[in-house]
């Protein structure tokens, strides 16, 4: 029997190398091999007997999908010709995502792999690839710095006890998380070396398992769930998180991944020094001149409602990773403010720029008057009513336009993510029409932004908008547009929830300028006592 067998691991060999050179190269190796199984008896391996966890290959999707958003490039695949290639060879780190057994066909991919690691190749490992190597176990749990033991009977919930919170792949968990449901693996550890990150508690653990479980409480004050630890000069990261498939659906699961995945690379620091980077701890208040959200003493977002241009507007406005989007004043259009709404002409009066010539007093010819407000904190996010009037500035007491605004400021997640929801309501004392004056159409919701916004991708509905020799507006229909970050994913998405018929979105081909225009193909009439509603929302990410 053992002939056949050899005679199988042999032309496994040979197909190794024959495919090889077949994989693309990406960042990031995403391993799912879990079929094959070692015989201690006939010390071969054979093709069958392996648990197949359900989340394997819709973890790695999500893994690719998520991934890909942000930078990194996924090769996903459990073939072991994968070690022979040029895409191993090229590859920042390999993720080991829900494996089982035999990882390697040979000796000589087994040997490649754990020199890479030695070099500084990183590694990723979750859930049931500490169950990995059963041939060589010992080389395994010396290398990961645990090897799979066995599993309590019944799934639990998981209250968060960090052992160590500084860790980049931990550092945005609030203190009180709970996992919903785990299937709890419990590792011999082998201490030396491991950087204990994240513990289950004893007295977490369900009763009935805790009468059955061999191994008691460790010394180290409960069973690890999570560690990191060097092999050699790699970076090496285990979780024993992410048995169930919907785990691999959790953006905090996926981010506590992609963490750990950069931090292996060597592009994320050991430790996160001061206040870990938790989101969920920003605060939103009021200030003497509007309201801001702050994050470790840093402004996230800032609502100015006192200014000389007196328009209220946002800025700054800052991506997850801490850059402000928004330019406030920039000197070829110092009455760009950030993140802004404003009409152009009312009845032929521009309420958009200064006046002619000099443009020094930024005051335009239509007056914009808030009359009333009320801001409303409530922990990281803020509600906000404003209420206008518009009219010409040569006739003070004259009003034209009342608007009622509401403005609805998200709290951020545990990523950064946050948005902002604009509702309008127009109601015309007397006959008043709305027009952008084409092709220079600006007005309504706009967006002035920073130069390196350059370098971000431009799409709409997921796909690519055509980038304009100048200046450009997009066809009727279009339902955002969107700026991303290639290198992080980060970027800003405006949307339209409710515009009018002649809305478009305007853009500029250097992506310093964007805005939703609700009279850019025709003007807007309302005869005294209509009313137009107009709903915005700004999504950072």
């Amino acid at each position: 029997m053992k002939k056949p067998l050899l005679a199988i691991a042999a032309a496994l060999a040979l197909a190794s190398a024959a495919f090889a050179d077949a994989f693309a190269p990406a960042d990031v190796l995403v391993y799912t091999r879990w079929k094959h199984v070692w015989n201690p008896n006939t010390k071969t391996v054979t093709p069958k007997g392996a648990y197949h966890h359900l989340s394997t290959e819709a973890g790695a999707e999500q893994v690719r999908q998520y991934f890909g958003e942000r930078g990194l490039s996924c090769l996903v695949t459990d073939d072991p010709a994968v070690w022979d290639s040029d895409a191993f060879k090229k590859a920042k780190c390999v993720f080991f995502l829900n494996t089982q057994h035999e990882q390697f066909a040979t000796d000589a991919q087994r040997d490649r792999f754990y020199a890479a690691v030695s070099n500084g190749l990183g590694v990723v490992v979750t859930h049931s690839s500490s169950w990995n190597e059963h041939a060589n176990p010992g080389r395994w749990r010396d290398f990961l710095g645990g090897f799979f033991s066995y599993h309590y009977g019944r799934q639990q919930p998981v209250p968060f006890r960090y052992a160590d919170r500084t860790h980049p792949a931990f550092a945005f968990f609030p203190k009180d998380y709970v996992w919903e449901c785990e299937e709890i693996y419990l590792n011999h550890p082998n201490p030396a070396g491991m950087r204990p990150l994240l513990i289950l508690d004893w007295n977490d653990v369900l009763p009935e398992s805790r009468k059955r479980d061999k191994e008691g409480c460790p010394k180290i004050g409960g069973h690890v769930l999570a560690w990191s630890k060097t092999y050699g000069k790699g970076r090496v990261f285990y979780t024993a998180l992410g048995h169930n498939v919907k785990d691999w659906r959790k953006r905090e699961f996926l981010y506590h991944l992609f963490m750990a995945a950069k931090w292996a690379m060597g592009e994320l620091p050991d430790r996160v020094d001061g206040e870990p980077l938790n989101f969920t701890s920003a605060k939103a208040c009021r200030t003497i001149d509007g309201a801001e959200l702050v994050k470790n003493g840093k402004t996230v977002w800032k609502l100015n409602l006192a200014n000389r241009e007196a328009k209220p507007f946002v800025h700054p406005l800052c991506l997850p990773d801490g850059r402000c989007v928004t330019d406030m004043r920039p000197k070829d259009h110092p009455w760009h403010l950030g993140l802004f709404f404003c009409w152009k002409f009312i009845n032929g009066l521009n309420y958009w720029e200064p006046r002619n010539p000099a443009h020094l007093n930024l005051f335009p010819d239509g007056m914009t008057v808030l009359r009333d407000f009320d801001i409303r904190p409530n922990g990281g996010a803020c509600d906000v009513s404003l209420k206008f009037w518009y009219g010409p500035r040569a006739e003070p007491g004259r009003v034209l336009l009342d608007e009622d605004r509401e403005i609805e400021f998200s709290a951020p997640d545990f990523e950064g993510r946050y948005s902002i929801r604009a509702r309008h309501k127009f109601t015309a004392r007397e006959k008043v029409e709305f027009n952008a004056r084409r092709p220079i159409a600006y007005g309504g919701w706009s967006l002035r932004m920073q130069p390196f916004m350059r370098n971000f991708a431009l799409t709409s509905g997921g796909a690519n908008v055509k980038e304009p020799a100048g200046e450009n507006c997009g066809p009727k229909g279009m339902p955002d547009l969107t700026y991303t970050d290639p290198k992080t994913g980060h970027g800003i998405r405006i949307k339209t929830h409710k515009g009018a018929d002649a809305e478009r979105f305007y853009y500029w081909s250097d992506h310093r300028f964007a805005g939703s225009v609700p009279m850019y193909a025709e003007p807007i009439v309302l005869q005294p006592g209509q009313t137009l509603e107009l709903d915005y929302e700004i999504e950072i990410f």
